[in-house]
């Protein structure tokens, strides 16, 4: 489904991201985990267009969209749900998650869309009116998610989602991205909590200072000594 070649991405003409291969297939999870600073959220915003590539491909269903607009690459079909769930702080849930709808034009689909994620995120139904910046940490992340959803996406970037939450609630997130998974999507998914990301992975890359190390199925990476050593505490 994404193909990205040889990406090169970088801030001020610095390069950050030092080409960067890898390959998410239909229907899989693939987890890209590394340190902080390691570049992770620069790719991300590289596939999400929020940052211009200085070299390489992003194929995504056939289609290079490298350096399209982000708005093209929403309705391409991906979503980026960003670090730090930067959600509208002064809007409602309810305007947040219209926000996310904004490319579905099918009234009914919208509906379904809804429909969905308020079976997925009861506590979100519950606080329509609220506005976002008043939530929980964990319940903004679950609107976040929910407002990535709402584009009916085809491929979801999930960004640090855990980052900051209290230990239950990570169970509870890695929970919700196996049911996305399970509704059809597919998801590319950035960690730091690697021994879960890992378990969760079809297949997954390391990256180190902006380079891919090492690569491969989920459960392989988590017997391999480099990330039992750097990542594990083993």
């Amino acid at each position: 489904m994404l193909q990205v070649s040889d990406l090169k991405l970088g801030y001020k003409g610095i390069l950050a991201i030092r080409g960067v291969s890898f390959t998410v297939n239909k229907g899989e999870i693939t987890v890209i985990i590394g340190a902080n600073g390691a570049g992770k959220s620069t790719i991300m915003k590289g596939i999400s267009g929020l940052l211009p590539a200085m070299g390489g491909s992003i194929t995504f269903e056939g289609i290079d969209i490298v350096n399209t607009p982000p708005h093209e690459i929403v309705k391409a079909g991906i979503a980026h749900v960003p670090e730090g769930r930067m959600t509208f702080a002064n809007m409602t849930v309810e305007q947040n998650l219209a926000l996310g709808a904004f490319v579905v034009d099918n009234s009914a689909r919208k509906e379904e869309l809804y429909a969905g994620v308020y079976e997925m995120f009861p506590i979100l139904k519950e606080r329509l009116a609220q506005k976002a910046g008043t939530l929980s940490g964990g319940e903004q992340q679950m609107l976040a998610i929910a407002r990535g959803l709402m584009s009916d996406p085809k491929l979801i970037l999930l960004d640090e989602p855990s980052l900051g939450l209290a230990p239950m609630l990570v169970t509870q997130i890695f929970q919700f991205i196996r049911t996305i998974r399970e509704l059809g999507k597919t998801i590319l998914l950035v960690e730091q909590t690697v021994h879960e990301a890992l378990e969760l992975a079809d297949r997954a890359y390391v990256l180190q200072t902006g380079q891919v190390v090492i690569e491969g199925a989920g459960r392989e990476l988590l017997g391999s000594e480099l990330v039992k050593k750097a990542y594990l505490g083993i």
